[in-house]
């Protein structure tokens, strides 16, 4: 087996911390995270998100590991795609995954906005959207520069009960790490370090934990599509000058990405957007407490 190959695997979910636990857990000098965080490789039921197709090219991600003894790939939607936990497996059985969860009543709207900004999603409704979802799982009323109509089931996303179960499917409990964003936000330095412990890692005393991937939308929405959807020529100059510099990534569209970037105010949910989400996630809220024997009574009470 490659001794540069992953080992530890962020499987999820969107908009539940995992941005932030990321760039926190990068900087311990026994854990390396790949450039991009987000290579989406195993995902093979979402093929237009992955960053490469072969596993030459994705084990090429972890060439710069030296000495780090966790060697990680941190894509949030492993865990909600029908493939990637199966093929993770296939490979790297003996990996470590981290889950990370929250109120499906604030996710889902926290996603929405997200995938607004990716241009995944082209009306700014909640509420429209939850009445869009059946016709898009069918390939009707996609948005023009959707990379998954998967992106768009709103309904499933965060049924972190049924995801959850799937990968006790295929990984044993002591492998597998869930933690609560409700904990999370509650305290930092704790969870961080639960998370150092569950890697078999020394605590480096890290102490500072800076607010990171807060809500956002573009400044300029012609920029915004500049750098979520390049043209094709654009992509190749890329590619092409990655290959003669050999780098996995030049970090330009990332810069212009948050150069772009200005905060977005939270929106309260409306009763009825309250009354959808809770119709639709109220079963898999009460199987996801039962599995990880864990009171989420205030989820269902938001």
């Amino acid at each position: 087996m490659n001794s540069k190959a992953p080992n530890f695997f962020l499987v999820g979910g969107p908009k539940c911390g995992t941005t932030a636990m990321v760039e926190y857990l990068r900087t311990h000098p026994d854990i390396f995270i790949s450039e991009p965080k987000e290579p989406n490789f195993f995902a093979d039921d979402m093929p237009k998100m992955k960053y490469v197709d072969s596993l030459k090219a994705y084990l090429n991600l972890f060439n710069k590991v030296k000495h780090e003894k966790i060697i990680g790939d941190a894509s949030i939607f492993y865990m909600f795609s029908k493939d990637a936990i199966k093929n993770i497996y296939q490979l790297y059985p003996e990996s470590k995954l981290l889950v990370m969860i929250r109120n499906p009543l604030e996710m889902v709207p926290s996603f929405h906005q997200q995938i607004l900004f990716t241009l995944d999603e082209d009306h700014k409704d909640l509420d429209k959207v939850l009445g869009l979802e059946k016709d898009r799982m069918e390939g009707k009323s996609l948005p023009k520069h959707c990379r998954s109509q998967r992106l768009l089931n709103y309904s499933e996303i965060a049924k972190y009960g049924s995801q959850i179960k799937n990968i006790y499917n295929y990984f044993p409990k002591k492998n597998v790490k869930v933690v609560l964003f409700d904990d999370f936000k509650k305290d930092n330095r704790r969870t961080y370090q639960e998370i150092v412990s569950f890697l078999n890692l020394k605590d480096d005393g890290r102490v500072d934990f800076p607010r990171i991937n807060d809500a956002k939308k573009p400044k300029s929405k012609f920029l915004n599509k500049i750098v979520n959807r390049p043209p094709k020529f654009a992509k190749y100059l890329a590619k092409l000058a990655r290959k003669i510099l050999n780098k996995p990534r030049l970090g330009i569209l990332n810069t212009l990405d948050h150069l772009n970037r200005e905060k977005l105010d939270k929106k309260p949910l409306t009763e009825s957007e309250k009354k959808k989400l809770l119709s639709l996630y109220k079963e898999d809220i009460l199987e996801t407490s039962r599995l990880l024997n864990k009171d989420l009574s205030l989820w269902l009470n938001y």
